[in-house]
């Protein structure tokens, strides 16, 4: 009995937020930035792009190049005004966890459909960063 009505009631909300979805307004974003680790260009780090109003929706990915560099563009259709943030995992001073450390940086709402790409700069990865978690399943 319980999961017929969850079923339904399941249905109802996921029809309904996709309903929503599909009326809103469509949001891109370009996000761009270098990573080091012991100054020396940390290359093939995973670095994902979000919008945390969809309830950490992946908007796009990236390994960052033999340079450190990346560039990620998300784009997503909502009523709400997207709320994105980049997450890395990087190994760089792992230690003995070896789990990726996850460094979160949210990105402005001011960054989201502007012609110009958003930096977020050059991080260095071996500095230890306010919110920092560990992650041992993204590889």
């Amino acid at each position: 009995m319980f999961l017929p009505i969850a079923l339904i009631v399941f249905v109802s909300i996921s029809s309904f937020s996709e309903a929503l979805s599909s009326n809103g307004r469509k949001q891109k974003i370009d996000v761009i930035g270098s990573l080091t680790c012991d100054g020396k260009p940390a290359s093939g780090v995973l670095v994902q792009l979000y919008d945390t109003n969809k309830l950490n929706y992946l908007l796009g990915k990236a390994n960052t190049n033999s340079n450190g560099y990346f560039d990620i563009c998300g784009k997503v259709k909502n009523i709400t005004k997207m709320n994105p943030k980049v997450n890395i995992y990087t190994k760089c001073h792992v230690g003995a966890m070896r789990c990726s450390r996850k460094i979160t940086i949210k990105v402005p709402h001011s960054a989201i459909n502007k012609r110009n790409t958003y930096s977020i700069g050059h991080i260095e990865l071996k500095n230890k960063f306010p919110g920092e978690t560990r992650d041992c399943i993204t590889f």
